[in-house]
């Protein structure tokens, strides 16, 4: 198994990593979490900029589409209650 190094983070540059994890799908998470450290260690010196820019692009990789929208029963032409009401 290979070392950790520890990378050091300021507790606003944590909670941003954790705000911007908490913005998407729970199954994601851990994954989102595990590349912004990769990135991280990537790079020699970590400002607030550069986080900012990592996890930018980290989280553009773990985007879903909008779902479609369906209308309500009510934006229906003609709603289905209407029909069996009628029988």
């Amino acid at each position: 198994m290979g070392s950790f190094v520890p990378i050091p983070l300021s507790q606003p540059q944590f909670l941003a990593i954790a705000n911007a994890a908490a913005a998407l799908y729970p199954a994601d998470r851990d994954a989102f979490v595990a590349t912004v450290a990769a990135e991280l260690g990537r790079h020699q010196l970590l400002g607030d900029g550069t986080l900012g820019r990592i996890i930018r692009d980290v989280q553009c990789r773990f985007d879903h589409p909008e779902p479609e929208h369906s209308p309500s029963r009510w934006d229906w032409d003609r709603p289905s209650f209407e029909r069996a009401s009628k029988r």
